[in-house]
């Protein structure tokens, strides 16, 4: 008979499970097993006294033996259990082995468990940007959060959800993206509404997943075991448990380089955005083209039309800064108007110069900026779409047709399928005009949001008022003008030969709700030369 000895979890193995050992329940959560829903077993991360986690199972028969005994935080002493092989897929800490818990299974109290509470070990960083595949598993991770968007309360094909994109940067300056989703997006909503100062949050997610978007690797909660906490960093972290997360602290803040609070509390946005049903049927005015032209600016409409040309003069996609998406241009080529310099002593011939920053970026990414030509029964009008709607359309970034269809430079404008077929859809849009597009020959509003969504359309299209009798109908025209399109020739615009009427083009099934794009150049164009890519573009996260 083997005796049981005291050990940790790096002593156990697949033929030795004769050791006492004394752990601490870091999460614990009930889970359905797949194609069986009565079935709920009780699953944990545990940890020893060496901050070794490990992953354990109670089945359903015996839940209500333990788990009474199993709360989070709660220290225990076990013996006679089983233990079972992960398989890597399922693995959310790096160990293979998984303890079960069984109904003559020892679990007493440990009340001198000289173990850490929460056991962090924080990730690096590069670690994680630098892999060009996903790793599975799950890690801790902590920074400072930079900048945040609108907490996007989204309705896609009937599925609604919660999500919050945030940029995170450590104690090495080094940047990470991370998405919060559901119940993490809104418990981080509800800190910012609770917190005045917005300059100094700091964020730590254990167990936390990466996640590879448009092939940058980011990270977000996971679907299961996920904590977050969040600190206001201007004040001490005073918590024992939380030592480790206050020793960065201290260092985050120390950095020479570190951006100043005010600048950061700038780009932390509290606000949530309405559902996507609930933007378009209830938040804002349903209008028709022709009253739309006569509407404020910055002032939100919803209209229904059909794509009928895409102007192909205006390009589709543009290089921009990473950290605000506006158009970058080369270094050497920017001139800066206040600038009474002579010239430049350290240009390189890879350096790209944001123009809104008005500094040299450290990473820019292919962006989608495309402007269409929506028709309704009222009349015909120019809408930009930038990168978050154009990607809901198209299912692509614009890094991934840029890479599909051989772009390397951002003058080299030739437009992919994925981007032609759009025309014919038939959308509604929740779109605005500024003071510069509104003041052009042939405005131009902006499309903050966009759906598919059959029923969406549906109850828009009966909500508009009908056309007085003599009003001129769109169902009329059989060509676009000169004078509606500028100068645009065959060459340069992508239209149907007959304009197609909202009634006759068919609706799709799904739909997008979007957070609003971050806008681009307004003026950039096909005519004007744009600058070859000498360096590695990076992904749009």
């Amino acid at each position: 008979m083997a005796v049981l000895v005291s050990g940790y979890i790096n002593d156990l193995s697949a033929v030795k499970e004769n050791i006492t050992l004394r752990v601490r329940v870091l999460r614990s959560w009930t889970q359905v097993i797949f194609n069986k829903p009565h079935v709920k077993n009780l699953e944990m991360i545990l940890m020893d006294e060496n901050n070794t986690k490990m992953q354990a199972t109670c089945r359903m028969a015996n839940v209500n033996q333990f788990k009474h005994k199993l709360v989070e935080g709660a220290a225990v002493k076990l013996e006679r259990y089983s233990l079972g092989e992960i398989q890597p897929k399922y693995r959310m800490v790096n160990n293979a082995l998984r303890l079960s818990f069984l109904s003559n299974t020892l679990c007493e109290p440990c009340t001198d468990f000289t173990g850490s509470m929460y056991g962090f070990d924080f990730r690096d960083y590069k670690s994680i940007t630098d892999l060009q595949m996903e790793e599975d598993g799950q890690f801790d991770v902590i920074g400072h959060v930079t900048a945040c968007q609108d907490l996007d309360n989204y309705d896609k094909n009937g599925n609604k959800g919660k999500k919050k994109p945030l940029s995170l940067i450590d104690a090495e300056g080094n940047e990470l993206n991370c998405t919060l989703w559901g119940v993490f997006a809104q418990q981080f909503n509800d800190f910012l509404e609770a917190t005045v100062d917005h300059g100094k949050i700091m964020i730590v997610l254990s167990l936390a997943m990466m996640k590879s978007w448009d092939g940058k690797m980011c990270v977000q909660n996971g679907y299961q075991g996920t904590k977050m906490w969040l600190f206001n960093a201007a004040q001490p972290i005073e918590q024992t448990e939380f030592k480790e997360v206050e020793k960065y602290r201290l260092r985050l803040f120390s950095r020479d380089d570190a951006e100043p609070s005010e600048n950061t509390a700038s780009r932390i946005s509290a606000g949530s955005k309405f559902s996507t049903k609930d933007d378009f049927l209830n938040k804002y005015p349903v209008k028709n083209i022709v009253e739309l032209l006569d509407v404020e600016k910055n002032i939100a409409s919803v209209i229904v039309g059909t794509i009928i040309a895409i102007q192909e003069e205006e390009g589709w996609w543009y290089l921009g800064c990473r950290k605000c998406s506006k158009k970058v241009v080369k270094e050497s080529e920017f001139v800066d108007l206040d600038d009474d310099s002579k010239g430049k002593m350290s240009v390189t011939s890879d350096q790209w110069r944001c123009t809104k920053c008005n500094e040299i970026v450290k990473g820019i990414k292919s962006i989608f900026r495309l402007q269409v030509r929506v028709q309704d029964e009222s009349g015909i009008m120019s809408l930009s779409l930038f990168n978050d709607e154009v990607q809901s359309l198209t299912g692509r970034s614009a890094y991934q047709l840029c890479e599909k269809y051989g772009l390397k430079s951002a003058d080299q404008q030739v437009f992919p399928k994925e981007i032609t077929e759009l025309v014919g859809k038939r959308l509604a849009f929740k779109v605005s005009i500024d003071e510069y597009n509104q003041k052009k020959m042939l405005p131009v509003f902006t499309v903050l949001r966009l759906s598919a969504d059959v029923d969406i359309l549906s109850a828009l299209t009966s909500s508009v008022m009908p056309m007085k009798e003599g009003e001129a109908t769109s169902s009329k025209c059989v060509g676009i003008s000169a004078l509606d399109l500028e100068s645009q020739t065959d060459e340069t615009v992508t239209p149907t030969n007959v304009l197609k009427s909202t009634a006759t083009s068919p609706p799709t099934k799904t739909s997008s709700g979007k957070r609003p794009s971050d806008d681009g150049p307004s003026t950039e164009c096909s005519k004007t030369k744009r600058q070859i890519v000498d360096i590695k573009m990076e992904k749009n996260p």
